[in-house]
């Protein structure tokens, strides 16, 4: 395809072509596929993951594993920007997760092959791939340490230290804010009921932890999160 000027910019924007000319990402862009999916109607498997490279347009995609027990759970949001399943190439190994719409997006593919031949002609691609793969790997540490958390307000603690490990957060009045909106699915990535979610978000408030207003969690001192944190996670390994 010929790139659009609208798409040049918004591949511009991607943390894996930061720094490469306008060329390089028209090349880039004029390789790519597009594809339209309907809100909650589109679907990505297994087996396409494991063979193409994709970039969010517009719209909102989910990336969702199946847990032993049969049940799916919400793994990440990608967003306008945001490229997804690099780690599979640059393994080359299987994806052992599937992605679906969240709202109607357009999302364009590469073939792997195609984009592992590119990282080889340009070593600051090649760079930047690296470093986004160890963000990626800071992350899954994060998710890692939510995952071993028993008690609801201990893995809603480890939740909104992780949004502030990957930056998805803003400054207001000094506070650091992280978006929970819409409260539904920050639950369904908790794993936990939606009132849950909400009584937890009272404890935390009640013990000074944090502030909450519509949506929006206020965290002045993160330090005082990560104290509770560790002593939540003590007090689980002591069980």
């Amino acid at each position: 395809m010929k790139t659009d000027i609208r798409y040049l910019a918004c591949l511009r924007r991607a943390p894996l072509l930061e720094g490469l000319g306008d060329s390089f990402c028209a090349q880039i862009g004029d390789a790519a596929r597009s594809r339209d999916h309907k809100k909650r109607l589109g679907r990505i498997a297994t087996e396409e993951l494991s063979t193409r490279l994709h970039f969010v347009m517009s719209g909102e995609m989910h990336m969702m594993r199946v847990s032993p027990d049969g049940q799916e759970f919400l793994i990440e949001r990608y967003l306008p920007g945001d490229f997804f399943c690099l780690s599979s190439l640059l393994s080359g190994r299987f994806c052992n997760s599937f992605v679906v719409s969240a709202a109607s997006s357009q999302v364009l593919f590469w073939s792997q092959e195609w984009f592992r031949r590119l990282l080889q002609s340009d070593a600051r691609f090649y760079g930047n791939l690296l470093k986004q793969m160890a963000r990626q790997v800071d992350q899954e540490r994060s998710l890692r340490t939510l995952s071993r958390c028993v008690g609801s307000d201990s893995k809603l603690v480890a939740y909104l230290l992780h949004k502030l490990d990957i930056a998805h957060c803003c400054i207001q009045h000094k506070s650091l804010v992280v978006d929970l909106r819409p409260i539904g699915l920050a639950a369904q990535e908790l794993g936990m009921a939606r009132e849950t979610l909400s009584r937890s978000l009272q404890r935390l408030v009640r013990m000074d932890g944090i502030s909450y207003h519509r949506g929006q969690v206020h965290i002045a001192d993160p330090g005082l999160l990560e104290q509770m944190l560790e002593e939540a996670t003590c007090c689980d390994n002591c069980e």
